[in-house]
């Protein structure tokens, strides 16, 4: 009997990594399966829980805490189901494409982008003169937001308030852009218009084009007539954690 109790100790020790394993295995491939939920059905709350955590940190640090969670949960309930004892074999198998999804799975993350907005400026006069220092992330507009703008009940936009413009674009003492607000160049959203100007082909010109991330621009917008009240001018973007990298 006493020859066989070292063996016991192993038989036990090896039970109990075999239960973390198992644990930590699982409990990655239930969180890479709720990732690619969550991403597939974008509704708005599931969106802005992403935003609020996955997007801010790296997966590879997010699979280190839930493996490690993982091997802890696989440790407290390996006497209560000791299916998890068994499970680690085909665990195992499944570890190399678990790794090599996550890996996949971080290249993807990366580089899906999460739309913001920042408000900045209210509409007070004709010209509107704005200090921006462009946040980290691409696809830069400028948006016009108005009351006057206003969505039929077939979905279509419409809105009262016809302008034109010009918008100057400086870095500096140098004019990155200089170009004209031609109105039946200006796209319709939901609360307002896109502000895009106008080349000498008069081709629609995106004005984020010419911006970059974490650059200083002073931004002068000159509206004729006048917007109405309550009208703000805000910057739409979108950020994606590869554009948080350094």
């Amino acid at each position: 009997m006493n020859a066989k109790k070292p063996n016991s100790k192993l038989n036990e020790i090896g039970l109990i990594v075999k239960s973390g394993i198992t644990g930590a295995l699982g409990l990655m491939g239930i969180c890479i399966i709720l990732i690619i939920v969550a991403n597939t059905i974008r509704l708005p709350l599931i969106a802005l829980l992403y935003e609020k955590t996955i997007a801010k940190c790296s997966l590879q640090g997010l699979f280190l805490a839930v493996g490690s969670f993982g091997f802890i949960f696989g440790l407290l309930v390996r006497r209560r189901l000791p299916v998890i004892q068994k499970g680690v074999a085909p665990m195992a198998i499944a570890a190399v494409p678990l790794i090599f999804g996550v890996w996949l799975l971080d290249s993807w993350v990366a580089r899906v982008s999460v739309p913001k907005t920042i408000k900045l400026s209210d509409c007070t006069n004709s010209m509107i003169e704005i200090q921006l220092k462009a946040p980290k992330g691409h696809g830069y507009q400028f948006e016009l937001l108005t009351p006057e703008a206003q969505t039929t009940t077939n979905g279509l936009i419409i809105s009262s308030y016809k302008f034109s413009g010009r918008i100057r674009i400086l870095k500096g003492t140098s004019v990155i852009a200089d170009l004209p607000i031609v109105p039946d160049k200006v796209e319709f959203i939901e609360s307002g218009f896109i502000l895009a100007g106008a080349d000498t082909q008069n081709n629609t010109v995106s004005l984020g084009q010419f911006l970059q991330p974490q650059k200083d621009y002073d931004i002068q917008i000159t509206l004729d007539p006048r917007p109405p009240p309550s009208s703000s001018i805000r910057l739409y973007y979108q950020e994606s954690r590869m554009d948080m990298k350094p």
